[in-house]
Order: C-alpha cells, then sequence, then structure tokens
C-alpha cells in the first residue's frame, strides 16, 4: 500500500518560503495572499486592480494584463478627518490653480475622500493614495503612510498592499462564482448543492427541489419561462421573438388573415367618416331651412350678439328686460 499523503505545514514553519514552486515540489502550504494570486481568475480583472501589483505569481493571462495598464502620478495628502466614517477618511490634496489675469499660479487644495480598509489611519498622518474606485463618492484608497501622525506605526493594523487588494477581490469573485454554480445546480434538483447553499444561509431558489430539475419547476409553472422554439411550432421573427398568430416574418401577414389590432382602427375610422357626413348632412339641411325663411347665417350671428330676440313682436329686449 503506498504511503498516506503527508500534510503540508504552515507557510510560518517553512525555513524557505518561496511561492513560485509547484505543489509537489514543496512542504508547506501557500498563504492565502500567495494562494489567490497564483489562482487564475476565469473573468478580466479591472485595471485598478493590476496597477500597482508587482507579483511575479500571477497567471500568464493576468501578467499579460498588467503590462497594458499604465500607472498614474503619485498622489500624497493629508488626513484631516478620521474617525467619522467607518473604513473611511478625508484626505487633502496640494494643488495649484492658475491666474489668467495676472499669469501665476497659487497653491490651492481639493479633498477626497479615501477608503482605509482596516481603520489604520489618524487624523494629521501623511499618506500616499492609490486610485480605486469603491463607491459612487470613493475614488481612493490608501497605499502607505508615510509619515504618522501620534501613536506609530507598529501599534495600528496594518495597511493592505496592492498585492493584498488584488488577492482579496479574486476571493470574493471566486466565492461568488462558487455560489452562482451551486445555484445552477440546485436548479437542476442537486441535493448536495441544496443542502450546501442552505449551510450558507442562502435560498436555493423558489420552487427548487431536490431530484427536480428545471423541467419539472417549468412544468408547474414555476420559474422563468422558457423561450418558444420553432420546435413548439411558435413563428420565430429576426430576433427570435415569437410573433402573435397570422404574422410572418417581417411583418407581413398571411393570406386571408389580418391583424386585430389593424382591423380595429379600420373600424374606428369608418365610424369617424359616417360621423363627419351626418354632419354635413345636418349643416345643408338647416342651411336650406334658413334660406326658406329669409335669413342667412351672418343674419342670425350678428343678432344673437346684440341680445335676444322675441319671437312673438320680433322686438330686441334690452338687458333688463323693459321694452324701448
Amino acid at each position: 500500500m503506498p504511503p498516506p499523503p503527508q500534510q503540508k505545514k504552515d507557510a510560518d514553519e517553512a525555513s524557505e518560503y518561496d511561492p513560485t514552486l509547484l505543489s509537489s515540489q514543496r512542504d508547506y502550504r501557500l498563504t492565502t495572499t500567495d494562494f489567490y494570486l497564483k489562482r487564475g481568475l476565469p473573468q478580466r480583472i479591472p485595471d485598478q486592480y493590476l496597477a500597482h501589483s508587482t507579483s511575479p505569481i500571477l497567471a500568464a493571462e493576468e501578467r499579460k494584463q498588467r503590462e497594458t495598464v499604465q500607472g498614474h502620478k503619485r498622489l500624497v495628502g493629508v488626513v484631516v478627518s478620521s474617525g467619522k466614517m467607518d473604513k473611511t477618511v478625508k484626505v487633502r490634496l496640494p494643488k495649484q490653480r492658475w491666474n489668467k489675469r495676472i499669469h501665476k499660479y497659487f497653491a490651492t487644495h481639493e479633498s477626497h475622500l479615501v477608503h482605509d480598509p482596516n481603520n489604520s489611519l489618524r487624523t494629521g498622518d501623511v499618506v500616499q493614495l492609490h486610485r480605486l474606485r469603491v463607491s459612487t463618492i470613493v475614488h481612493h484608497v490608501v497605499a502607505s503612510i508615510l509619515s504618522p501622525f501620534g501613536s506609530p506605526i507598529s501599534e495600528r493594523p496594518p495597511v493592505p498592499t496592492a498585492d493584498d487588494r488584488l488577492a482579496m477581490y479574486k476571493k470574493k469573485r471566486f466565492a461568488k462564482l462558487h455560489r452562482r454554480g451551486l445555484r445552477r445546480e440546485a436548479a437542476k434538483g442537486n441535493a448536495d448543492a441544496i443542502q450546501e447553499l442552505r449551510k450558507m444561509g442562502l435560498e436555493p431558489g423558489k420552487g427548487v427541489e431536490a431530484g427536480k430539475g428545471e423541467t419539472a419547476n417549468l412544468q408547474r409553472g414555476i420559474g422563468k419561462k422558457r423561450t418558444p422554439t420553432p420546435k413548439d411550432g411558435a413563428i420565430l421573427g429576426a430576433k427570435g421573438q415569437k410573433l402573435p398568430e397570422g404574422v410572418l416574418p417581417g411583418g407581413k401577414h398571411e393570406v386571408g388573415k389580418i391583424n386585430e389590432r389593424a382591423q380595429a382602427n379600420k373600424d374606428k375610422t369608418a365610424k369617424r367618416q359616417a360621423q363627419t357626413e351626418e354632419n354635413l348632412a345636418e349643416a345643408d339641411r338647416k342651411g336650406e331651412e334658413l334660406a326658406e325663411q329669409g335669413l342667412e347665417a351672418e343674419s342670425v350671428v350678428e343678432q344673437e350678439r346684440q341680445g335676444p330676440v322675441s319671437r312673438r313682436e320680433g322686438v330686441r329686449e334690452n338687458v333688463y328686460g323693459s321694452r324701448p
């Protein structure tokens, strides 16, 4: 029988720690940072995480991407506010403003909210910043403390390096991809995936049961509806959408059929035309009646403007109802 595999010791116990060696060439485990740095992520990493990384153990694709990333200028500022927000401080950066009238630069400043992962900064520290979009209002992260103010650096939580930030990002992405894979397996009815998701405190999904996959859930009307295919007898358009009954791709109708909406519009137009003809006939009839009475339309309108006319005597009444 082959000897049982020996358990590897921690990285702290190794006499010579070398993360570039293969797993078969070393008898110790890698640190968490080196483990995730060495493991290639199947997605593209944002350039801001690779801009300041110097690790030689990255995957080949990640090293190739890092060579194309352009760095930015050195940002150094002073912490002017700390302890008021969790993992966020305000840093003031020096700046120069050009005066167009006297053609001279004047010293000014600008303030930025900076991400402090371990709450290591104190008011008065001189720090170096790296560009990293953390939220909509925080676009920088602390890189190092150049000159501490107050307590020494040894008594504070360590500031993560660029490689530490990259490893933490990859760790979160790997965890998310793992959860996504578990949900897909749970949707197929994998009992182990469902149990593992519930151990994480996550819901496998609505209608997910062990031993029953997506087809069973869809037959019961649970979950997303399946897109119709030509095998189902559906007529699909240019983009794969299901067209109304009696409509061919390109908007053309089949022979002998008409769209219901077009029929409704046609009926509405015919009804409107009939109403218009009826109104014209009524206007002609009233015009003939006025002509028989010897009145014209303009004279009637003028009398209405002057005031009401008595039908019996044909005398116009004044405003107060008395006769002239």
